[in-house]
């Protein structure tokens, strides 16, 4: 009784004393395990420019990077290879931690990462209604910190799992139709995470069926307000940009979707089947946006899962950083799996989610550690169970009734 009254005054304390102990945890982390590195490029373009003024896409701030990783293990991230190629108004989200020497701004960084990965399957819960117990709930949701490519984003500070949660917060926020606040961390994370874009259009078509074109309005003002923002803070940032871009990769060799990976199963036609599969699966996700307008919450969960599966195939950039966001197909299918079977379902709902951790970390191990190109086992098994569990449950997501489920 003692506790419940005071649990204003001792779960912050708690929860600060957590991020601390996770803080210096990181440190000893970083130290141990030489990975790539994503943070360095954002610390030091940060740095250099409020102590400065030079470009973050300057040479000096890329060489002053490549000087910062030479004094310790780690490499610069393999797409940009030390290169600042964000939109110049991200320099802004790092300014606080340059002021902090290296070693704990990213540690402190890392930090971040947890709480975001943590918090972004808290979330997908959410957004599904998965029903789970208090005690489940935490499970779920520290246990996706463990899971091998949210642990390696983690170890190799990767900037991606920040804006994920961003995205993944701008999608229960739509859900509850609260189109303002999902507009603003829709607009947010769009440049980091170009997929977005997509699931911004896919609410602003629901919402905009029951006249709310408040996500909208704010989506598109404040795409033009980040804009404005840079080109005052740094005139020729535009040009700046394709630069650095052109000087790391002249060709479209960056890109790696998960559909190539497919491609590259079959040889001898790998190119044309690549092709072939990236045309499908964009005609499929079209056509099954049609009937979307008229879909309340449970059918709105169906679509939306398929819709975060298929870009998460579609995606060209790095697809296991991107595998979080598969956790919401996947809790979508645990909970169809409860709806029908209340026993056998969680019972297969906990040794699927152990087993899938468990197959993930052996495989993700077994290579050298923290490789930067992934096994097509990793990339695309978690994808392959959801699509089968998604259209196995494709009936009962859109076409039981309430009624039907509450009696089983």
């Amino acid at each position: 009784m003692y506790l419940k009254k005071t649990v204003n005054i001792w779960l912050p304390i708690l929860i600060i004393l957590a991020l601390v102990g996770a803080t210096f945890l990181n440190i000893r982390l970083s130290e141990r395990f030489a990975s790539e590195d994503g943070f360095a490029t954002r610390y030091m373009a940060a740095k250099y420019w409020i102590k400065t003024g030079l470009s973050p896409y300057s040479q000096e701030t890329f060489e002053a990077t490549l000087e910062l990783l030479g004094e310790s293990s780690p490499r610069p991230d393999s797409l940009d290879k030390g290169r600042f190629i964000d939109p110049a108004t991200y320099v802004l989200f790092y300014i606080p931690l340059s002021f902090l020497p290296y070693p704990i701004a990213k540690a402190i960084w890392m930090t971040i990462i947890e709480l975001s990965v943590i918090l972004s399957a808290w979330l997908c819960l959410k957004i599904v209604r998965l029903d789970l117990s208090l005690i489940e709930t935490l499970l779920m949701s520290l246990g996706a910190l463990f899971f091998y490519p949210n642990l390696k984003m983690i170890l190799s500070a990767s900037i991606l799992p920040f804006y994920i949660f961003l995205l993944v917060w701008a999608i229960w926020l739509a859900m509850n139709k609260q189109g303002r606040m999902a507009g603003v961390l829709f607009f947010l994370a769009f440049a980091m995470l170009p997929i977005s874009l997509v699931i911004a259009i896919f609410f602003m078509i629901w919402m905009g069926a029951r006249r709310d074109n408040s996500l909208t309005t704010i989506y598109f003002i404040g795409l033009l307000f980040m804009v404005l923002i840079a080109l005052i803070l740094f005139p020729n940032w535009i040009a700046e940009w394709f630069e650095a871009y052109l000087l790391l990769y002249p060709r479209f060799t960056w890109i790696d979707t998960p559909l190539m990976r497919v491609g590259e199963l079959f040889p001898g036609a790998s190119r044309q089947i690549s092709i072939g599969l990236h045309v499908i699966t964009i005609i499929y996700l079209f056509v099954e946006w049609y009937g979307l307008p008229s879909k309340e919450q449970r059918g709105l969960q169906w679509k939306l899962s398929l819709t975060v599966l298929l870009l998460y195939l579609l995606n060209p950039l790095k697809p296991i950083s991107y595998m979080i966001l598969l956790f919401i197909p996947l809790f979508a299918i645990y909970k169809y799996l409860n709806e029908k079977w209340r026993v056998g379902g969680r019972i297969i709902t906990w040794l699927s989610f152990l087993g899938i951790g468990v197959v993930y970390w052996f495989k993700g191990f077994n290579q050298e550690t923290f490789v930067s190109a992934e096994s097509t086992l990793i990339i695309l098994l978690l994808a392959l169970l959801c699509m089968l569990g998604l259209q196995y449950f494709r009936w009962w997501a859109l076409k039981s009734s309430n009624a039907l489920i509450e009696t089983i």
